[in-house]
Parts: structure tokens; sequence; C-alpha cells
């Protein structure tokens, strides 16, 4: 629908005016991380959530390294959409780590049923250790995945030697904007970066919710679903063949 395309802004969400965003961002702010920001200065840490297609965030981190900017991306371990420790996908991931960036855990406290401070910490110690040895790298900080109240209220600094995105600093004292969903939940980004209102900002991003072409939010995510399932397809085809089995259909 129309209406709908020009409310929730979908032709913001295409890697030409991803690139677009950037270059505005670097003409007011550092781009930082979130183990070398100074709240002294102005600063941007610009963060992804992959929740859907590490293929997109594939395409999201080489934009960022042709404009010289490093951001992080977090990895959920126990993802519907993709396997982090399948090795096409492993394999993108260290390309990430190798462009420059940095990788995150991004944590489900869903999964585990988490209920006290002590179950969190044993659980983001797991999965720091998978992903540490995974992908050779130290994760220095996590994201929470699917936020709630009590998910919220976990809002210490640090935990496990990791920093917390969601901590009461970053939450009381940085403005925030997300894509979350597939459009701006609560400023519209570009609109922040040309007002230069903020002197600091946190930007989360879902690489899926960026595509080459305009597209609703639904339709974005049921090309990361197609093409997920094209390419599984594609190489048990290709294993078959390779083997010299027959690939019977009807």
């Amino acid at each position: 629908m129309m209406g709908n395309s020009l409310k929730y802004f979908f032709a913001d969400f295409t890697h030409e005016n991803y690139r677009k965003l950037l270059k505005i961002a670097k003409q007011n702010d550092l781009f930082c991380d979130f183990t070398n920001y100074s709240p002294k200065e102005n600063f941007i840490i610009w963060r992804h959530d992959i929740d859907f297609s590490v293929h997109s965030a594939f395409k999201l981190a080489a934009i960022e390294r042709e404009e010289n900017v490093v951001s992080t991306y977090y990895i959920h371990l126990h993802n519907e959409f993709y396997n982090p420790l399948e090795k096409e996908i492993a394999d993108k991931l260290l390309s990430i780590k190798q462009m420059g960036h940095k990788l995150g855990l991004h944590f489900d406290t869903h999964f585990y049923d988490i209920t006290n401070t002590n179950e969190l910490r044993d659980s983001l110690s797991f999965e720091k250790n998978i992903l540490e040895k995974t992908f050779d790298t130290e994760i220095h900080s996590f994201s929470f995945h699917n936020t709630n109240d009590f998910v919220l209220s976990f809002n210490e600094e640090l935990y496990e030697g990791m920093i917390n995105v969601y901590s009461r600093y970053f939450r009381e004292e940085v403005p925030y904007c997300s894509d979350s969903n597939g459009y701006w939940r609560y400023e519209r980004l570009e609109d922040i970066l040309v007002s230069a209102k903020y002197k600091n900002l946190q930007v989360l991003t879902h690489p899926a919710w960026w595509q080459d072409s305009v597209m609703s939010p639904r339709e974005r995510i049921q090309r990361c679903v197609k093409g997920r399932a094209d390419n599984v397809m594609k190489r048990y085809d290709e294993l078959l063949s390779s083997q010299d089995r027959e690939n019977i259909d009807w």
C-alpha cells in the first residue's frame, strides 16, 4: 500500500541510502564502539543485531568498510533464520571480522527461561565461550534479544566481562535509534543525523531490513527466508552430484 510506503519510509531501507546515512553521520560524529567511546566527545555507536540474515550483515559490513566505518555485529546462537555454526555462515561472520568490524553476542534470555542474575551470568559465560572459540576473537559486549521489562532490569554495566549495551548508562544517557521490525521505532535516523540534535547516539540496525531495492518489511523477510531455502536446496543438489548419486524427484 502506498500509504504504508510513505508512512514507514520504505525507501529509507536500501543499500544506497545506507551509504548516504553513513556519510552524513561521519560529518558530525566520531564513530566508536562500546569499548572506546568517551562521554566528553561527540560519538556515535553503530551496532547490528543479526536477527535474520548473515548475508545481509555481510553486505552492510562491506559498505561500512568502503566508508571507513567500524561497527559491531551481534550474533544470535539460537536463531531460527540462520545457524552461526554452519560453515558458510561462520565463514561470512569471519569475513565480517576480517573487514575490521567487531563481533558481539546477541543473547536470548528466553531460550534459557532465565529468572535471576546467577542464571544470566552462567548462560552468558557459556555463549561467550562458544563465540570466542568459534571465531577466534574476544567478545567485548552483548545485546539482549527481544527485550521486555524483566530483561531490561539486568542493567549493570558488565556481566561476565562483557559490556551490557542495555546498561543503565546507555539507556538513560545516550539517545537511541532503532529500525526494529523494519521501520523507525522512535525517530527517523536521517532526521536525527541531519539535525545533529544529539551530542551522542546509539544506532541499532537489523541488517535484513536493508536491501538493494525498495520493499515492505514483510517482503524483506520473505526474501531472506526464500534465499536461505533456495541456498540449502542448491547445496543438497550439489552434494548429490559431487558424490555421483541419484537426485530422485517425481
